[in-house]
């Protein structure tokens, strides 16, 4: 599910994001790193690279000519103080499937 712009969403920003947005879809096709039928994993650490890939993957799964599936997951080493409830309800109010690791 591509996430709306904000509305205060700069020129640079959207040309930026369409940038980058293009350039990712062009290496997966110039390098056939995605096939039809596939089941991409995107490892999620919390941090804001790993949403942007997310993000840009959610956007090209919209609108690539192939079907793909996109699965989250995380690995969950209880850090003091991270509350563990935002990722899964990130994911689950934009319907990413996801697994959660539990691991030290």
């Amino acid at each position: 599910m591509i996430k709306h712009l904000p509305d205060n969403a700069s020129n640079t920003f959207i040309r930026l994001r369409n940038s980058i947005i293009s350039a990712t879809g062009k290496a997966i096709g110039d390098f056939n790193m995605i096939e039809e039928g596939d089941k991409v994993m995107v490892c999620l650490s919390g941090g804001k690279d790993s949403y942007a890939l997310l993000d840009i993957l959610l956007t090209l799964h919209e609108r690539a000519p192939i079907h793909f599936d996109i699965v989250a997951v995380n690995l969950d080493q209880k850090q003091p103080n991270f509350p563990a409830d935002v990722l899964p309800n990130y994911l689950r109010s934009i319907n990413v499937p996801f697994h959660i690791e539990n691991q030290d």
